[in-house]
C-alpha cells in the first residue's frame, strides 16, 4: 500500500490530468484508512480484493473503440480491525465522508449508498464475528470534475448473513429485476452487490455471482438472459489458448442495471481461472485492449503507473462485457499490487514505462491511430 499513492498520481497524470492531487490523495487516505498488513498471523488475506491481501486494485475501461478516461479502483478502510461488526461501523464512517468529496448533486444521491449496508446487514451482531468481508469501496476520479469524487461505489457482502439478496431485490426494483433473472441458474452463487453513484446523482445497481465451475455452455445460457452472446468471450480466449469448452473454470458474473441502459451482462476472467502465468495474463489484457479501446494507450498508463511506484504489480483481471444485441461491450483491465506484468509497452512480459501517451477527453488516445471498432457478430 505504500507505493500506492505514487501509482495513483502517475495514473492520474495520464488518465485524468487536471484532478486536484490533494483531493485525489485525501480520498484514497480516508478510504484505505486502518491497513497495516496484508496477511493477519495465520496468514490469512485482510482483504479479498486481491490475492496478495493488499486492498487495492485498480482498472481502466474502455469499448468500441474508446477508452473512458478516468481513474478508478477499490480498496477497503478498516482492515487491520478483526472483528465484523467493528470493521463495518468503521467502513459505514468512511463510506458517509467519501460521500462528502461528491459534487452537489451525488451527494444528495448518496443517501442511497448508505442503504446497502443498512440493508444487507441489519443486525451486525448477527454476523459470524470472524467474517472477514463487510464493504469495499469504489473511486472514480475524472478530469472533468477535478475537485470532487467524479464516482462513488459501495460493495456489499451477500455471504455474511442469511437473506440478503432478498433484502436487497424488496429495497431496490433494479436489484429484483437483476435477481430474477437469473434465479433459476444454479450454477450462480451470489457473492457481492454493488450501488453506485456518479457526481450527477445518478445511480447504478449491480450483483455479482461467481460460476460454481461453469462450463461455456451455462456461460451462454447466462449471457442470453441479458441478450449477450458468450460466444464473443469463448473466442477471445480461445485467441489466447484458453478453451472454455475444455472443462468447467470459476468465473465473475456482473448483472448490471446502469443507469439510463437496460440490463447488462460482464465476465469477469482471473489469472488463476483462465490459467493464465503473469505474462501470459498481461498480453491478453494488452490484446483486447488494443482491439476493442482502439489502442493501448490505458493500459500503458497502468504501466506507467506500475513503473512510478515500484514493487510488484500484476494483471488480476479482465473483465468482458456482452450488451444486449452481441459483440463485445467494454473491456475492463485490473492491476493489483503482487508481483508479476502489467501489459506494457513492447514487452507483455516486463512492466516498463511506455512512451508518452495521453488520453483525450473524448476517449481518443493521444498520439495514436484510432481504430474502427470491432463489427458485432
Amino acid at each position: 500500500m505504500e507505493a500506492v499513492p505514487a501509482f495513483l498520481a502517475a495514473l492520474t497524470s495520464h488518465l485524468a490530468p487536471g484532478c486536484d492531487p490533494d483531493v485525489v490523495g485525501a480520498v484514497f487516505t480516508r478510504a484505505s484508512a486502518g491497513y497495516r498488513r496484508p496477511r493477519t498471523d495465520d496468514g490469512r488475506r485482510v482483504s479479498a480484493i486481491t490475492p496478495s491481501g493488499v486492498p487495492f486494485e485498480a482498472s481502466v475501461t474502455g469499448a468500441r473503440g474508446r477508452v473512458d478516461p478516468a481513474v478508478r479502483y477499490v480498496t477497503e478502510t478498516a482492515t487491520a480491525m478483526p472483528f465484523f461488526g467493528p470493521r463495518l461501523a468503521a467502513q459505514r464512517e468512511a463510506l458517509a465522508d467519501l460521500a462528502g468529496f461528491l459534487p452537489p448533486a451525488g451527494r444528495e444521491a448518496a443517501g442511497e449508498l448508505a442503504d446497502l449496508p443498512a440493508t444487507l446487514f441489519p443486525d451486525p451482531a448477527a454476523v459470524r464475528a470472524r467474517t472477514r468481508f463487510a464493504l469495499t469501496v469504489g473511486v472514480v476520479h475524472r478530469a472533468a470534475v477535478p475537485g470532487h469524487l467524479a464516482g462513488l461505489k459501495v460493495y456489499g457482502n451477500l455471504e455474511a448473513g442469511e437473506g440478503g439478496l432478498g433484502r436487497l431485490a424488496r429495497r431496490w426494483a433494479a436489484m429484483a429485476e437483476l435477481a430474477s433473472a437469473v434465479a433459476d441458474l444454479g450454477f450462480l452463487v451470489p457473492r457481492f452487490a454493488t450501488v453506485e453513484v456518479d457526481a450527477g446523482g445518478r445511480m447504478a445497481h449491480k450483483l455479482y455471482f461467481r460460476t460454481a465451475r461453469a462450463g461455456a455452455a451455462a456461460l451462454a445460457v447466462a449471457a442470453r438472459r441479458f441478450g449477450g452472446d458468450a460466444f464473443e468471450v469463448a473466442d477471445v480466449l480461445h485467441a489466447a489458448g484458453v478453451d472454455l469448452a475444455a472443462g468447467r473454470r470459476s468465473f465473475y458474473v456482473c448483472c448490471a442495471a446502469p443507469p439510463g441502459r437496460d440490463p447488462e451482462i460482464s465476465f469477469h476472467l482471473t489469472a488463476k481461472a483462465l490459467g493464465l502465468d503473469p505474462a501470459a495474463m498481461a498480453a491478453l489484457a494488452r490484446d483486447l485492449a488494443d482491439r476493442h479501446h482502439g489502442a493501448t494507450a490505458a493500459v500503458d498508463a497502468l504501466a506507467a503507473a506500475a513503473s512510478a511506484a515500484g514493487g510488484g504489480w500484476c494483471t488480476t483481471v479482465i473483465g468482458v462485457g456482452l450488451p444486449p444485441g452481441g459483440g463485445v461491450g467494454k473491456v475492463n483491465v485490473y492491476v493489483a499490487p503482487g508481483g508479476g506484468p502489467v501489459p506494457a509497452a513492447g514487452d507483455p512480459g516486463r512492466s516498463v514505462p511506455p512512451p508518452a501517451a495521453g488520453i483525450a477527453p473524448g476517449g481518443a488516445p493521444g498520439g495514436a491511430a484510432r481504430r474502427d471498432p470491432p463489427r458485432p457478430r
